[in-house]
């Protein structure tokens, strides 16, 4: 029997289960969908079968009926189009679905669902559905669902939900979630979504969030959250939120303010935060300038000094953090550390010449925009050796110390000092 013989007696089975079949009962339901300028209206099929096979609709066994007929089981050794599905179906290139999917559902290239999907859907490229998905989407390289996601999503490329999504997104380059995201948002690239009332975001590159966020975002490069976040950003290099109840971890922190939490980065810059404009003087550097920028709790200090000494002009710059805490209405308490690099009587001392400070001081209030502060220092100088007509020299920075040692040809001095100023 050659394979023309089969697929007609196919055909004349299923014409003839056709002439047989009793249609249940007239019960259509109707489920209106509008979204902007769309509008469509879907009908659920009101024939149940067990079993259908199919070449490519309407070659099989449902035939002209296939959109009116919901299965049971059914096959599809290309391509299918039914009404509705209530069990397992299968397909070499793609299954389509007019109605409602419950069950399982495997395409080797994609499954395409105008209603809900209640359903494990597995697909060699892409899964789409305009209705609300429950259960599990994988694909090799999109999943797409056009109103709420309660699911797991699997995809090499992508994964793009239309409205809420409640569930974990794992996809090769990004997530996209057009509503709000509770959830687990997983990409190589970047994640998306408009508001995050509980859930999290972990990309190779970027997550944004247009809303609040409860949760936690992590980033290779940045993390862009418009909103306030509770919890923490984390990236290589920019974290963005209002209101942060939490934590923010990068090179550079932007918020408006920091409620519960601190800013942990090279720059952090609160718009109702501390910032403070230091001039002052030292033991070492008689003219110091300073800039401070963060919380109270925590902030940043970008520093310049400079000093004469035998005849030698010393300057360096530094960066350092210190915490501020209140003692009364105008007096409090700041601990600071300080790192410079010291350069002699040059515009830059390529060898090792480090200046590390624990300033301890206490600022006074002496009007709205300006307070006097002083206090002890203790200094640590790290320096390598160096030659002078063949004799090994240190640096002439330190000229008394209370600690000297050298080993290796680096020198560690210690020495205790004092920190006096104005803040602006």
């Amino acid at each position: 029997m050659n394979k023309i013989s089969i697929i007609v007696i196919a055909i004349m089975m299923g014409a003839g289960m056709n002439l047989f079949a009793q249609p249940a009962s007239p019960q259509i339901e109707q489920e209106q969908y509008q979204g902007g300028s769309e509008e469509f209206v879907q009908e659920e099929s009101n024939i149940v079968r067990p079993f259908q096979i199919s070449f490519i609709t309407p070659m099989g066994t449902n035939g002209m009926q296939s959109a009116e007929v919901t299965n049971i089981f059914s096959i599809n050794i290309f391509a299918g189009y039914s009404g509705g599905l209530q069990g397992f179906e299968v397909a070499g290139f793609s299954n389509v679905i007019k109605g409602e999917t419950k069950g399982v559902q495997i395409a080797g290239f994609s499954n395409a669902n105008k209603g809900n999907v209640d359903a494990l859907q597995l697909a060699g490229f892409s899964n789409v559905a305009l209705g609300e998905v429950n259960g599990l989407q994988a694909a090799g390289f999109a999943n797409v669902a056009r109103k709420d996601i309660k699911a797991v999503e699997l995809a090499g490329f992508s994964n793009t939900s239309g409205n809420m999504l409640m569930g974990p997104q794992f996809a090769g380059f990004s997530n996209v979630c057009i509503g709000s995201a509770n959830g687990l948002q997983v990409a190589g690239f970047s994640n998306v979504a408009a508001g995050m009332p509980m859930g999290g975001q972990i990309a190779g590159f970027a997550n944004v969030n247009k809303g609040d966020a409860t949760g936690i975002q992590i980033a290779g490069f940045s993390n862009v959250n418009t909103g306030d976040i509770k919890g923490a950003q984390v990236s290589g290099f920019l974290n963005t939120a209002k209101k942060v109840d939490g934590v923010q971890v990068g090179f550079i922190n932007i918020s408006d303010t920091i409620a519960n939490g601190v800013g942990i980065g090279f720059l952090t810059f609160v718009k109702k935060g501390y910032r403070a404009l230091e001039i002052g003087a030292n033991e070492t550097f008689y003219a110091n300038a300073s800039f401070k920028t963060g919380t109270e709790r925590l902030y940043n200090i970008i520093s310049v000094g400079a000093a004469t000494k035998n005849n030698e002009i010393l300057w360096g710059w530094g960066y350092g953090l210190g915490t501020m805490m209140p003692v009364s209405k105008k007096m409090k308490l700041s601990i600071e550390a300080v790192s410079y690099h010291v350069n002699e009587d040059v515009w830059f001392t390529s060898r090792l010449n480090s200046l590390n400070k624990l300033n301890v001081a206490v600022e006074y209030k002496i009007g709205d925009f300006m307070t006097v502060y002083g206090g002890p220092t203790l200094n640590v100088h790290v320096s390598r050796l160096y030659n002078v007509e063949g004799v090994p020299t240190s640096s002439s920075l330190v000229g008394w110390e209370m600690f000297d040692r050298t080993r290796n040809d680096i020198n560690v001095k210690m020495y205790p000092g004092f920190t006096v100023g104005i803040r602006l």
